[in-house]
């Protein structure tokens, strides 16, 4: 009887260690967890505070390469027009200043109320309610010249163009807010053009060149 008693004995205590091991596994389980969820959650904030400007990057980043390529593709199409710096006529009214240039296809953000038109005329300029928006016009539209342009919005964020010009003579770069004019009133061609995104507290600059007719390399 004293033996099965001190065996007994032997094997609670062992019982009573096994559980003790048991329960610092689960505390020292539960801080990791913890630890694990305080490191995800803290992750998934950073992450979710820069999704708003990842988006508004790459929103601007996309409409500065869509009107570059049709600035390229202007300047090195068929029509043999190139890009002129001319004053439109606005369909809300009124004309404006805005970069004009031609395309065979158009531009897929082009609403047609019909079948799409070839040999479109088209110009871009910043509406202050609007943002970016593109003018266009088939030359082929027979009211051409009485109506204005239809207008598409290419980005509610751009809130303004500026114009880069060079001179040659200092050889310095000259950033205006409106285009430049000659005495004669003609506009002078710039060599870049700056669009402003702006959304709330977020802001961006994209540069684009200013390609020359029947050129492959832009100037610089």
């Amino acid at each position: 009887m004293r033996g099965h008693s001190f065996v007994s004995s032997r094997a609670s205590r062992r019982r009573a260690f096994t559980l003790l091991e048991v329960l610092l596994a689960l505390a020292l389980l539960g801080s990791l967890l913890v630890a694990l969820n305080i490191f995800v959650f803290s992750m998934a904030e950073v992450w979710g505070k820069g999704r708003d400007e990842r988006l508004f990057a790459q929103h601007a980043r996309a409409v500065a390469t869509h009107v570059e390529d049709m600035l390229r593709s202007a300047a090195l199409g068929p029509e043999g027009g190139g890009l002129e710096m001319k004053e439109v006529k606005l369909e809300t009214g009124g004309e404006a200043p805005q970069l004009a240039f031609t395309l065979a296809e158009g531009s897929r953000l082009l609403p047609w109320p019909e079948s799409p038109l070839p040999d479109v005329e088209m110009s871009i300029g910043v509406d202050e309610r609007a943002g970016l928006r593109l003018h266009w016009q088939s030359v082929l539209e027979m009211n051409r010249e009485t109506e204005a342009p239809r207008s598409v919005v290419v980005s509610p964020f751009v809130a303004s163009i500026a114009w880069d010009y060079y001179d040659e003579n200092f050889r310095r770069w000259e950033t205006l807010e409106t285009p430049k004019r000659e005495p004669d009133g003609t506009y002078v061609m710039p060599r870049r053009m700056r669009l402003r995104f702006a959304h709330g507290k977020l802001a961006l600059e994209r540069v684009i060149r200013v390609p020359v007719a029947k050129e492959g390399a832009t100037r610089l």
